[in-house]
């Protein structure tokens, strides 16, 4: 059995962003590609996951998901360097505490962008060849797997922000889901609290087996939603 393509993550970080990588490098994907906003944070990731999987290439990207032009480019050059991949997993959000009339208009536009402009740029960047590899491999499992959290459905009011937000971004998923059904296994990943080490559930090496469990999912049996529990 041939290895997959590459997985890319949008928004890596300490906790799910590099957790996620660290698994599907250990569970034979040989290429990832990174993209976050600083040099240490990519360089941290890139460190955590070779000690677990020191034959996998490592590919890092700097990248500020509301910089439109900036992401794409990153985007387009990981396709022109790594390959087109096979995982694309949108982990970016920014979690800023505050109730209804706290927040500027600036922030509440802000806090918008990183789940929502983000995602659909990357999406515009990605989708086609995730279609096109639905196409030309049947055997692949070409995903788009998105990070959520239950106030999508209930919003919390001290996370007021961020509660429209991530309620928008799970309208473009489905969106998504109902654009690509056929060919790509679009899906959230909806995580019901804080992610640390010391949870027992939420714990970022438990969440990440939720990611891989999704893509292994056969096709005709996808789920489009995955609670970790």
């Amino acid at each position: 059995m041939s290895s997959p393509g590459p997985l890319f993550i949008v928004g890596t970080g300490p906790m799910i962003g590099s957790h996620i990588p660290r698994l599907f490098a250990t569970h034979t994907f040989t290429h990832i590609a990174l993209f976050a906003r600083s040099e240490s944070t990519l360089s941290a990731s890139r460190d955590f996951i070779s000690a677990a999987a020191p034959s996998a290439k490592i590919h890092t990207y700097t990248a500020d998901v509301i910089d439109t032009p900036g992401l794409t480019s990153a985007l387009q050059t990981a396709v022109k360097e790594v390959g087109s991949p096979e995982v694309v997993v949108y982990n970016a959000a920014r979690v800023s505490y505050g109730n209804f009339g706290e927040y500027s208009e600036a922030d509440i536009v802000e806090d918008f962008k990183i789940p929502n402009l983000g995602l659909y740029t990357t999406a515009k960047v990605l989708l086609p060849g995730l279609q096109a590899l639905a196409k030309e491999k049947p055997e692949s499992h070409p995903s788009l797997f998105v990070t959520s959290s239950p106030i999508i459905y209930q919003p919390f009011a001290p996370v007021f922000s961020l509660s429209m937000a991530k309620a928008a971004q799970a309208n473009l998923v489905k969106l998504l889901i109902e654009q690509t059904k056929d060919e790509v296994h679009v899906a959230l990943v909806t995580i019901g609290g804080p992610v640390s080490e010391q949870e027992p559930v939420n714990n970022p090496k438990h969440i990440a087996t939720k990611f891989w469990e999704l893509w292994e999912q056969k096709k005709g049996s996808r789920d489009v939603e995955l609670l970790v529990q």
